[in-house]
């Protein structure tokens, strides 16, 4: 079993794509690399496992069909995945990122990708967990965020279950707390990419966000600032 403070990471290849070379440069004293193939990922519900036996994060490489990978993040998201997804993809539009957000994807690689380019993407993840461990909760007003499990707990013992990037919005939302965040600084903040501002995918994603809590909560939090961005109005 892995230690509870050891960062699990699992390599995610299809058939046609080899990542030894990958996986012996992700070693790391506070890192546990394991390779699966994602045949064994179709029927595992992450729900059911324990905190020491899921994943940290995942890569996933589909080789040249990053449609393959793509499928893979919503069956993992569907399947109750909560952690990281590290995508690599061949697609570097901004519609081909956009779309690999909306499969789950928190993070992409572009291909050809080097080793030591993931090492220092898992190697930032372990410095921010690092630094989140004390800070899992944040409450406001009758409200309360728990980033850890991804729920958003209100009045009466109602909550709601949040995905990923929805749960990175509401932090980033309540780190800038009565401020005005722009679309630009959102979509670097929270997908740390930069992409086109006129695709719907970020008012789709606060959207999503807004019908959750509005089934724990009356007060419409997130306000829409007409050609500026948005804003968060609660009370601390």
């Amino acid at each position: 079993m892995t230690p509870p403070s050891m960062i699990q990471c699992w390599l995610i290849p299809y058939p046609t794509v080899s990542l030894d070379s990958l996986a012996k440069t992700l070693e790391h004293k506070e890192c546990q690399i394991t390779t699966h193939s994602p045949f064994e990922l179709e029927d595992i519900d992450f729900t059911s496992l324990s905190p020491n036996e899921c994943p940290d994060i995942m890569f996933i490489d589909g080789g040249s069909e990053v449609s393959h990978s793509r499928r893979m993040c919503r069956h993992l998201r569907d399947n109750g995945y909560k952690g990281f997804l590290l995508l690599a993809s061949q697609d570097s539009t901004t519609k081909g990122r956009v779309k690999s957000l909306k499969a789950g994807a928190d993070d992409l690689s572009v291909k050809p990708y080097s080793s030591h380019s993931i090492r220092e993407k898992v190697l930032e993840y372990i410095e921010l967990e690092k630094k989140n461990q004390s800070a899992k909760k944040y409450s406001f007003d009758d409200l309360m965020l728990d980033t850890k499990e991804g729920i958003l707990h209100g009045k009466g013992g109602k909550q709601i279950r949040l995905t990923q990037i929805e749960s990175k919005l509401m932090k980033t939302f309540l780190k800038q707390s009565q401020k005005l965040c722009s679309k630009e600084w959102l979509t670097a903040e929270v997908w740390k990419i930069h992409f086109d501002t006129k695709t719907n995918f970020l008012s789709v994603s606060i959207s999503g966000l807004r019908k959750k809590i509005s089934k724990i909560s009356k007060k419409p939090y997130i306000h829409t600032v007409r050609g500026k961005g948005y804003k968060l109005d609660i009370d601390l």
